[in-house]
């Protein structure tokens, strides 16, 4: 990880040696500039307009998981038709316990 920031850091240091390097009373750079000029701003205005919609598209896809994601319908359960208000829980419960009651003691009667 150190090699490559120092090698970076070194190749930027000689580049930008090289491109201040004057030719004509201009720096290297200023005849690139010159050249590139109209090309990189074409660039950079389309680089521009294509990340807008790419966050635009983003921010919809965003919105629409958002409302995708309440339900359409409520999962309601009836009381009368839930087991918990149910009047047979107590007698699942007693009979639970009456059959762990009976393991147990089939246990002790087995291993004497």
């Amino acid at each position: 990880m150190f090699g490559f920031i120092f090698k970076f850091s070194l190749a930027f240091m000689v580049s930008f040696l090289i491109l201040s390097f004057h030719l004509n009373n201009k720096p290297i750079f200023y005849h690139l500039s010159e050249i590139a000029g109209p090309l990189g701003t074409e660039v950079q205005s389309s680089f521009g307009k294509s990340m807008k919609r790419g966050i635009d598209k983003s921010k919809k896809l965003g919105k629409e998981f958002l409302n995708n994601a309440n339900p359409k319908y409520l999962d309601e359960i009836n009381s009368q038709q839930s087991s918990l208000n149910s009047h047979d829980s107590e007698e699942m419960i007693l009979e639970d316990i009456k059959k762990d009651e009976a393991k147990k003691l089939d246990e002790l009667i087995n291993n004497p």
